[in-house]
């Protein structure tokens, strides 16, 4: 089983705009955002979650990984939608839009496997929990209305944090029926690459890049994929007031 909608392979991304696939620098802003103690918290309380400890020890109901799985097909369907509006956004030619058209490519990729995995055609064929579309409106709207590369920032968690809570797994036995999510994901390349890509664009464009705002959206993107993965096993999340999240004005309400 696996359940991947990683951007994939950037080797040729890298290749033409000189980017590297090894960690970022350490003052780079993919580590800030990373590093901020609400997403910290908040990974580690997504790696504690039944959904993830269920694919570590392979022993999670087959319902479950199921129904997140069709649940994603709503994000899924909607961020194909969303990652092409940014790219269509996003100078031509650019490695920004390089990202943005790989993202889409991936998506559409895996969303072709639903019609013959889950016989899930469209969005409007799932009806997803209420954490699910919003965390879909959210990235949705960072898309809409902000500057394109904010969709690069807003994908970031789920690019990185797949990684990071595949690598604090167990290596997979022959045995769990869930390993092919722990090695399918186990690769922070793509998420490294766009770190870098992030350090030559603040670099090339200063000031376009507020780093407050991009602290904040990523913290809330990384807040909705631990509630997205609680969801699936109808566990109680935390508020986002409580961690000290703070709404982003028009954009999300408390």
């Amino acid at each position: 089983m696996r359940n991947n909608r990683s951007i994939g392979d950037v080797s040729q991304i890298a290749k033409d705009f000189s980017l590297s696939t090894a960690p970022p620098p350490a003052n780079s802003l993919f580590w800030e955002m990373w590093n901020q103690n609400i997403v910290q918290e908040n990974a580690q309380s997504t790696l504690n979650l039944p959904y993830l400890q269920g694919i570590n020890s392979g022993l999670l109901d087959p319902n479950d990984y199921g129904g997140y799985n069709v649940a994603d097909a709503y994000y899924c369907f909607n961020g194909a939608d969303d990652y092409q509006a940014a790219a269509a956004k996003a100078p031509s030619g650019s490695a920004l839009q390089a990202f943005l058209n790989k993202k889409l490519a991936g998506y559409q990729r895996y969303n072709a496997t639903f019609p013959s995995t889950w016989h899930v055609a469209s969005a409007a064929d799932v009806t997803p929990p209420e954490i699910t579309k919003a965390y879909s409106d959210f990235e949705r709207k960072v898309v809409a209305q902000y500057d394109p590369v904010y969709a690069i920032i807003v994908m970031l968690p789920c690019e990185y944090l797949w990684a990071w809570l595949a690598s604090q797994m167990n290596s997979p036995s022959s045995q769990n029926v869930y390993g092919g999510w722990i090695t399918g994901n186990n690769d922070p390349s793509g998420a490294y690459a766009m770190g870098n890509f992030l350090v030559q664009y603040q670099a090339a464009n200063p000031g376009v890049i507020d780093q407050t705002l991009a602290n904040n959206i990523y913290a809330w993107a990384n807040f909705y994929e631990y509630a997205n993965f609680s969801a699936a096993t109808n566990t109680q999340i935390a508020d986002p007031d409580i961690l000290g999240l703070t709404p982003l004005p028009d954009l999300v309400s408390a």
